[in-house]
């Protein structure tokens, strides 16, 4: 018992020994076959092919590799869900499928199959299954696995290449040429299609492996095998060759080859087109157009032949060339619009209308332009024909441009002759009168039955310049032609001139057949001539010569006293300038300005000799010649009976003033000897006068070349300073005499030259009136003004009121209030802080609408003050209805105080006549405290002078006068 207890106990340990190892191995095997499984699951998925396992029947994925997501656009949660592939059959291969599934679950072999699987948006795709069954055991039910290949694009190849097949066999057979296909190397038919069959009446049947020097279809036998080894070394296109049929009837193809290879074997294909009717047709075509070209170049009339859809010409003959001058080589080709035939553009438009409309046009008249711009008119006829069918239009273009111009002259020549202007004469060759026209009549008065067989001398006593018509008769007998002037009497006695024509008309052997004499009445023309003459050289405003007419006249005394000099006597210029009359004409209008103009120029004239010329220079200067004198003091005494003139006052338009005048004298021939230099002379001496204080004369002296010379340099030197910022602003103060303190500025301009330095304002302010320089300097002037007073507010300085300076020039017009506006809004200055000073001329000499002007600039809330007052003409009356605000009394007043009982009465007077018309009184040029201390007592309010202080660059003003504003206070201050 114990031997048996202990071999059972032995053997059950041997039993669970060899249990435990054969779990050991089957735990091996299975990870093996995971192993394996697995790595083959990776090698799959990473193959472009979809990997899958699925039950069966159920047909239900168990597992589907990655790539079945890009298959159908779906996810691989998708692809395991049940009935999925079922869902996804194409419906026509969804039977055929299942039982390929079927079959193979029932134990078939592995097997592959094509089938189509929808995407969700109804695209099909094609797919190759590749599958084979798992046993049973295995998986512990019936399985199936394998692949899904993507066989889209090779379907698609698969069914072009079916679909070409079918077209090409389609074309094969159906294509009305003769196409065969050949050997390469012994020319044996493999292929012919059903037009062979026909054109040949040889059946396929009976062709397909023989040759074509076999069937006899060469009309000559040698030239096949030619043409076959021609045939296998190059492409040949178009070839006529002759054919022969069985019945022995003949056409003539047209045959073209190429060699190609088809699997891999050599292959000709050849084909052959029937054009034995087209020969034919080429044939009667070529007789027919030969016959139409020759009577198409031969025609006379220009012939083209266009083409209807766009116009190009096809065709034109010789007579098209000589019409438009293009040869044939230039217009074929090209359009008759490209061409620009059309003078007129509505011509080709209405021929084309009239052709749709009617089926040809006939006879239009039209014109054309040629190569060299000439116009020439056309007739042209049109029909619509049929060019190697194609629309097309035949034009034919006769040129009646002389036939029109003959016409045309005739009834020109009849026309013109009753009715022109001109009068016309007709003698015979024996010079009696065999025609008149209206005109002759309506202007000699003479009617034509008393001229008609009268002989031309009959006329010729009724002329002023028998002498004329004498020379007349004598040039038209030798040169056939004559025109001249001549003065005529009328009928009725008056005179008329006329311009006469006479010109011979001969006989083809060159004698005399006749004369005609064409004539104008030139009367009006010659009265016509004598007023343009005068106005060409007279001033249409003074009716005196105009600077052209004095300059003759001065150039032909000039000319007579160097041909015939005489030592006692001289002649002499003066250039006579009035003074102020710029303010005048500015202020009170241009109709003033005209009318004193005006009556200067009668006053001249009427002190002056009838050998003496007085004109209008320009403007407001007149220039007067006084030949024959016999001393300078005879000049001086002219000039002074001139100036005496201009002592009474003048009255225009309502207005009464004084105008005073400055007299420059030259002197010929001492001065100068030659036009320019007289007036040039005259004109510098002018300025003399003037710079001597006006109303007076100055003779001319050599240093005067240099001063008009600085005069000029001084002018362009302003020029260049304004575009160079060259002109900077001082400042003056103002003082209150009751409080001592700053109540005013006034800003004053100086010229910092670069090579004269700092030049004060009356070295250049009169000449810059003149040039009109003073509108850009007084726009400079704001402009710097505004600058500086937003400088100084930004600086947080007091200001108080800056005056600025204003030239009559500026308040001409609405300019200086753009000006103001401007510089007030770009500098952001209150209008408050300007005041502008205003000169009492010019404020006393404005019409309404320089008084329209005040009253803008004081809507603006800018004060205005009347500068040197005291010093002109006011009116009382005029002054109190002004819009102004402070008088400043003259500093010619002040430097008398206060000794001058005078002058302190003239600053007692203004000071209480501001007051009483409610304005402020400033008191200019104050240098003592004798004087600061009368004008306090008169009741003056501010003063302006050196005693307070000399005018000084901004920095220097500001640091002496302006304060800083108090914390209390704006920033800002008025």
């Amino acid at each position: 018992m114990l031997l048996l207890s202990c071999a059972l106990l032995l053997a059950a340990h041997g039993l669970n020994q060899l249990r435990r190892r054969a779990q050991r191995r089957h735990k091996a095997t299975l990870a093996l076959l995971d192993h394996q499984q697995n790595r083959y699951r990776s090698l799959v998925e990473n193959l472009h092919v979809v990997s899958w396992e699925m039950t069966y029947p159920s047909l239900r994925f168990t597992y589907v590799s990655p790539h079945a997501a890009d298959l159908l656009g779906l996810p691989i949660s998708d692809w395991l869900a049940p009935d999925f592939l079922l869902a996804r059959l194409h419906p026509r291969d969804s039977v055929r499928v299942q039982e390929q599934l079927r079959q193979q679950a029932d134990g078939g072999q592995g097997r592959s199959f094509d089938f189509r699987l929808q995407h969700p948006c109804g695209k099909a795709t094609w797919v190759r299954a590749v599958i084979n069954s798992v046993s049973a055991e295995q998986y512990e039910a019936v399985a199936l696995q394998g692949l899904l290949i993507d066989i889209q694009e090779q379907k698609l190849v698969e069914q072009a290449l079916r679909t070409s097949q079918q077209k090409f066999a389609s074309v094969f057979h159906n294509c009305p040429d003769v196409i065969v296909l050949a050997s390469a190397d012994d020319g044996r038919l493999l292929s012919v299609n059903n037009t062979f069959e026909d054109q040949f009446g040889i059946p396929a049947a009976a062709a397909l492996g023989r040759t074509a020097t076999e069937l006899t279809i060469w009309a000559d036998p040698s030239s096949g095998p030619a043409l076959l080894k021609r045939l296998n070394t190059q492409a040949e296109s178009n070839v006529e060759v002759q054919f022969r049929r069985p019945d022995d009837s003949q056409f003539t193809g047209l045959l073209s080859s190429r060699a190609v290879t088809l699997e891999e074997r050599a292959i000709l294909m050849v084909v052959i087109r029937d054009i034995s009717a087209l020969k034919v047709t080429q044939e009667q075509l070529r007789l027919s157009e030969q016959k139409f070209s020759r009577a198409f170049h031969a025609s006379p009339d220009g012939l083209l032949i266009t083409r209807a859809s766009d116009g190009m010409l096809l065709d034109v003959n010789d007579g098209f060339t000589q019409i438009t001058g293009y040869s044939r080589q230039q217009a074929v080709g090209n359009t008759t619009l490209a061409l620009h035939l059309w003078s007129i553009a509505e011509d080709r438009d209405r021929m084309i209308e009239t052709l749709q409309r009617e089926g040809r046009v006939r006879n239009m008249l039209s014109q054309v332009t040629n190569a060299n711009g000439e116009v020439r008119q056309v007739e042209i006829s049109t029909e619509a024909i049929n060019v190697d069918n194609q629309d097309c239009m035949l034009s034919i273009a006769r040129d009646v441009t002389e036939r029109i111009a003959m016409e045309r002259s005739l009834r020109q020549a009849a026309t013109v002759f009753e009715n022109t202007n001109e009068g016309v004469l007709i003698t015979d060759a024996n010079s009696r009168v065999v025609a008149v026209n209206q005109a002759f009549t309506r202007i000699t008065g003479y009617p034509e039955r008393l001229l008609i067989g009268k002989p031309l001398g009959f006329l010729s006593s009724q002329t002023e310049d028998r002498h004329i018509l004498e020379q007349a008769s004598a040039a038209v007998a030798e040169h056939g032609q004559w025109q001249g002037e001549t003065w005529n009497r009328r009928a009725n006695g008056d005179l008329y001139a006329a311009w006469i024509n006479i010109s011979q008309v001969l006989n083809v052997d060159g004698s005399l057949n006749h004369l005609v004499a064409v004539f104008s009445d030139i009367t009006p023309l010659k009265q016509t001539q004598a007023r343009l003459d005068h106005q060409a050289h007279h001033d249409p405003l003074t009716g005196l010569p105009n600077r052209i007419l004095f300059e003759t006249r001065l150039r032909d005394a000039l000319h007579t006293s160097q041909l015939n000099p005489q030592p006692d006597l001289i002649g002499a210029l003066l250039f006579i300038d009035l003074d102020r009359f710029k303010q005048i004409n500015d202020s009170l209008g241009h109709s003033v300005g005209d009318s004193l103009l005006q009556s200067v120029s009668k006053r001249l004239c009427s002190v002056l000799r009838e050998v003496d010329t007085v004109a209008r220079h320009g403007g407001d200067e007149f220039i007067v010649l006084l030949p024959g004198l016999h001393s300078d003091g005879d000049a001086a005494a002219v000039a002074d009976k001139l100036l005496a003139l201009f002592r009474r006052s003048f009255i225009c338009a309502g207005h009464e003033f004084f105008v005073s005048a400055s007299i420059g004298i030259s002197l010929f021939p001492r001065d100068a000897e030659d036009v320019d230099s007289l007036i040039k002379h005259a004109d510098a001496a002018m300025y003399r006068a003037k710079n001597q204080g006006r109303n007076r004369y100055a003779f001319y002296t050599s240093d005067l070349t240099v001063s008009a010379q600085h005069r000029m340099e001084m002018e362009n030197d302003m020029r260049r300073g304004l575009e160079r910022n060259e002109f900077i602003l001082y400042y003056q103060p103002k003082q209150d005499l009751a409080s001592g303190h700053l109540n005013g500025v006034e800003a004053l301009v100086r010229w910092q030259h670069p090579q004269r330095g700092l030049v004060d304002p009356d070295q250049f302010i009169p000449l810059a009136e003149e040039t009109g320089l003073i509108v850009d300097l007084g726009r400079r002037i704001i402009d710097l003004t505004c600058a500086q007073i937003a400088a100084w507010r930004q600086a947080g300085l007091a200001l108080p009121r800056v005056a600025i300076n204003v030239s009559g020039v500026q308040l001409v017009g609405t300019q200086l209030v753009t000006d103001l506006r401007r510089a007030l809004s770009e500098h952001q200055v209150p209008a408050k802080l300007l005041e502008l000073e205003i000169t009492e001329d010019f404020v006393m000499n404005q019409n309404r609408e320089a008084i329209h002007l005040l009253e803008l600039f004081r809507d603006m809330n800018i004060q205005l003050a009347i500068d040197d007052f005291g010093t002109g003409y006011s009116s009382l009356a005029y002054l109190k209805e002004l819009p102004l605000d402070t008088l400043k009394i003259d500093r010619s007043f002040v430097s008398g105080l206060p000794g001058s009982h005078h002058d302190a009465a003239i600053s007692q007077t203004i000071i209480v006549l501001a007051h009483n018309l409610g304005m402020n009184v400033v008191a200019e040029g104050v240098e003592t405290p004798e004087q600061r201390q009368l004008l306090l007592e008169q009741g003056c309010d501010s003063v302006q002078g050196y005693l307070i202080s000399s005018p000084l660059p901004p920095a220097q003003f500001a640091a002496a006068f302006l304060k800083a504003v108090p914390s209390h206070q704006s920033s800002h201050p008025v």
